[in-house]
């Protein structure tokens, strides 16, 4: 089975990263990285994914045409209506065909993969802005999609979503993170049965968000949410019960009061037991928060200032250490992988890529099959473009 890291596609427990979170000091400090005796991979070998140049928002790797090879799922449109994208890939690393999603041009951020219907077919949830449906998409068996059904309202400024499974009943649920410049809300909305959904969805951490992360934080086996402040404020942890209750006294700040964080991750990058949280803010860039005995967390650590603003983030094992590296992008500059040691909190970063447009989203996995993960990137005002991995022993 193929590896795959899709930025912000999470279902079910076990495929959600186990954390425990405390109060965290938001002093944010500096850090001279040492060089790390380890393998990098390089990504000079490209493939341009489309040549038109649009709004696009976010990428996705699956294997929807169920021929046992990846892949490309390109969601467009942000602000403005476009119409999304498939592309199958051949096994080789190449595109054998690709063709729109719909017929529907809408303002779509993420596309959601996971088997909502339950027919054993990845299906797509496509996250739209508003005014435009969000909606699910259900897979024909060969790589074709219908719409099957819509979830929550046309009018929430509906940015990425994420997937798991809430409420425990064995089915993808979806939780919908929203950007209102007013007082606003972010939404689970929980699967019927049969991939259907309705506009009854739970609101929780009114405050706005554009990436949610569901995690089980303190392994009671409910699903809890790192939910970043994106307009300047401050960002919480929501601890979830069997009742599926996110009560804003039951939450666990982390980042700085006034934080403009797009998205965040959490994974043990030190290797100590304890997990962390790594931060894009474009304010002051890239910060990872180390987990600690007491179960509290370090203040920030800064590995990237926001000389080059931060715009995209994952987390991948890109050189098959064990260890989490974390990749960047950025607004009209190259790209980053911080490469980590595993052990000492220490990271050494590389360069990949040009410094056109936007990164608005990041799909890792091992897409012309030779063993060594790639990195594909969505990007605004420039062209889509996927990554080969090659192994270079530095």
């Amino acid at each position: 089975m193929k590896m795959i890291f899709n930025y912000l596609i999470f279902y079910g427990i076990g495929m959600i990263y186990l954390i425990g979170f405390q109060s965290l000091k938001l002093t944010a400090q500096k850090t001279n990285y040492k060089s790390i005796d380890t393998t990098f991979i390089d990504f000079s070998k490209t493939l341009i994914l489309e040549d038109d140049i649009d709004t696009t928002a976010n990428v996705s790797f699956g294997d929807f045409d169920a021929d046992g090879h990846l892949d490309v799922l390109l969601v467009k449109g942000r602000h403005w209506p476009i119409v999304d994208r498939v592309l199958l890939g051949d096994g080789l690393g190449g595109i054998k065909k690709s063709y729109n999603l719909g017929e529907i041009a809408d303002r779509s951020y993420t596309g959601g993969l996971a088997d909502f219907n339950g027919d054993g077919l990845i299906d797509i949830a496509v996250s739209n802005d508003a005014p435009d449906h969000k909606l699910i998409y259900y897979n024909n068996g060969n790589g074709n999609f219908i719409i099957g059904s819509t979830f929550g309202l046309p009018k929430w400024p509906t940015r990425n979503l994420s997937v798991a499974d809430v409420n425990l009943d064995g089915l993808p649920d979806l939780i919908l993170a929203n950007r209102g410049r007013a007082p606003t809300s972010n939404y689970i909305c929980l699967n019927m049965g049969g991939g259907k959904f309705n506009s009854d969805c739970i609101p929780f951490a009114p405050y706005p968000s554009t990436t949610i992360t569901p995690l089980d934080m303190n392994k009671d086996g409910n699903i809890d949410f790192l939910v970043p402040h994106r307009n300047g404020g401050q960002s919480y942890v929501y601890i979830g019960s069997p009742n599926m209750v996110y009560s804003d006294s039951n939450r666990i700040p982390f980042g700085s009061a006034n934080s403009q964080i797009r998205t965040a991750a959490v994974a043990d990058f030190n290797g100590d037991n304890h997990l962390d949280i790594v931060a894009i803010d474009e304010i002051i860039g890239v910060n990872i928060y180390f987990g600690q005995k007491d179960s509290t967390f370090s203040g920030g650590i800064s590995l990237s200032d926001s000389k080059m603003i931060p715009y995209a983030m994952t987390i991948a094992d890109l050189n098959n250490d064990n260890s989490m590296e974390i990749i960047v992008g950025h607004v009209k500059s190259p790209s980053l992988v911080f490469y980590n040691d595993g052990a000492s909190n220490k990271f050494k970063s590389t360069s990949f890529g040009d410094a056109n447009g936007t990164v608005y989203g990041f799909a890792v996995g091992d897409f012309n099959e030779d063993g060594i993960l790639d990195i594909a990137a969505a990007r605004s005002e420039a062209t889509n473009i996927l990554y080969f991995g090659s192994v270079k022993a530095k």
